[in-house]
């Protein structure tokens, strides 16, 4: 199998819908650890919380590279283009968040008010999730059928 980093492929396959995994889990699990530990009182969710999110920003980082490496690939005539223009700025407005919500963290306590702000940005992560979805399955962007 052959692994090309600079097409983002490993054999057919791309990276970029191997890599999107980590953070579209890591961000909500963050979230439940934050929730978990204001209910239960208990530091060691928090910091479950605040790994899980260091590692999901870091994966994301990774995942949105070979995004637009991926969306420099669609003809800005298919009818996927613009799904995917969306997506691709709102997973780079979510990524900006939870950058500031980390930063926030060093520094401050975990908080209703972050919890809450957490739990609105992990819903935009969803949505934005199913129009990645959507791309793959309705507009089969990175599906190559060719054997």
């Amino acid at each position: 199998m052959k692994i090309n980093l600079l097409k983002g492929r490993l054999g057919k396959h791309r990276f970029h819908l191997m890599l999107v995994h980590f953070p579209s889990a890591l961000y909500p699990f963050s979230f439940v650890m934050d929730a978990l530990s204001l209910w239960l009182n208990d530091p060691a969710f928090g910091f479950a919380a605040f790994y899980s999110l260091t590692g999901a920003l870091g994966m994301s980082v990774v995942a949105m590279i070979y995004g637009v490496i991926d969306f420099l690939q669609i003809d800005s005539k298919h009818s996927a283009w613009k799904t995917a223009g969306l997506h691709a700025l709102l997973n780079v407005s979510w990524f900006i968040m939870f950058s500031v919500l980390l930063f926030y963290r060093l520094k401050h306590d975990v908080g209703v008010v972050y919890i809450s702000v957490t739990g609105l940005v992990v819903v935009g992560i969803l949505f934005s999730n199913y129009l990645g979805g959507e791309l793959i399955v309705k507009h089969k962007i990175g599906i190559d059928d060719r054997e």
